[in-house]
């Protein structure tokens, strides 16, 4: 729905787009309305899905394997868990690789 906002073609890389489609996206993400007309019981209330994909993350250093000093942690990846801590020590573990990562890269 965004991108067909934007009369930028869905399938054009991402590294390809000029500086005024990039910030035309930015502006409308910011702007972009969503209406919540309900919630659901907390219990159903889990995570968000979806993100990076892990197979291209270094799991030690938590750096993308696609460009190099790119580092990834938390629910930016591509994991989910159901509650009672999981989501949380994702976190927290993949945060700690990341910072020790890039400590690494200086």
């Amino acid at each position: 729905v965004l991108i067909a906002r934007t009369g930028i073609s869905p399938t054009k890389p991402v590294n390809q787009l000029s500086r005024e489609e990039r910030m035309t996206v930015v502006r409308l993400m910011k702007q972009f309305p969503v209406r919540i007309d309900a919630i659901d019981d907390v219990k159903n209330a889990i995570v968000t899905a979806g993100g990076v994909c892990v197979r291209e993350v270094d799991p030690k250093t938590m750096e993308s394997k696609l460009c190099r000093g790119l580092f990834f942690a938390g629910e930016v990846l591509d994991v989910d868990g159901y509650t009672g801590g999981f989501n949380l020590t994702i976190a927290f573990s993949t945060g700690y690789a990341a910072g020790s990562g890039t400590n690494k890269k200086e």
